[in-house]
């Protein structure tokens, strides 16, 4: 089970993209909390958030100006075009004994069989949508990847989920691969490459004449 973030959030009233400019000056990040059955809250938290938010894939309990606790998950992050900052967020409530989906990061664990063939670990999937109870959303899913032997690939089909846990992403698109290096092909020096650009250029004289 995935631990719950507990931040503090404010009511912004106003809404608008010069709302949002000014709440960003201080220090502010405009968010949107869906909910169930009720209108979007238009709301603000702190700048300083943003790094737990982002590498938090679970719940997250929003103590409100009013006194109220929100129980939510952030589901999308609106990014500007060229900085790549973080200019808003939107959030869904949930509860307690609702399926929701979310994504979670994946990790390797241990050294696939493989390697000690000559191959390289590559890892083609970071982030896996699964399916669960909000108190059941794990912090990342851990895989093994030992069992993957040389030009083998493990698959969403072939992970492990935790208990209450499904996934939803396609079960056969890979998540890792061992790899064959490709061979190096020796760099030609400059000087063969003139050499060579020389002969041509003398064979098309000829071919002309």
């Amino acid at each position: 089970m995935g631990k719950v973030l507990n931040i503090s959030a404010s009511d912004r009233g106003q809404v608008g993209s010069a709302n949002s400019r000014r709440l960003r000056r201080v220090g502010q990040i405009p968010v949107v909390v869906y909910g169930h059955g009720k209108a979007a809250s238009p709301m603000s938290i702190a700048t300083s958030l943003l790094g737990q938010l982002l590498q938090h894939p679970g719940l997250v309990e929003m103590a409100c100006d009013d006194g109220s606790k929100r129980l939510t998950i952030l589901k999308a992050a609106q990014r500007h075009p060229i900085s790549n900052d973080i200019l808003h967020l939107d959030f869904q409530e949930v509860k307690m004994d609702e399926l929701i989906t979310s994504e979670v990061r994946l990790m390797a664990e241990g050294e696939a069989a493989g390697i000690r063939q000559g191959g390289q670990l590559e890892q083609v999937m970071f982030e896996l949508e699964i399916e669960c109870l909000p108190m059941d959303t794990p912090d990342m899913i851990r895989v093994d990847v030992s069992g993957i032997e040389l030009d083998g690939a493990l698959h969403v089909r072939d992970l492990v989920m935790p208990e209450g846990v499904t996934a939803v992403t396609d079960g056969g698109l890979v998540v890792f691969q061992v790899r064959t290096p490709k061979a190096e092909l020796p760099e030609e020096t400059e000087a063969e490459t003139e050499a060579e650009t020389e002969e041509e250029a003398s064979a098309e004289k000829k071919e002309e004449k």
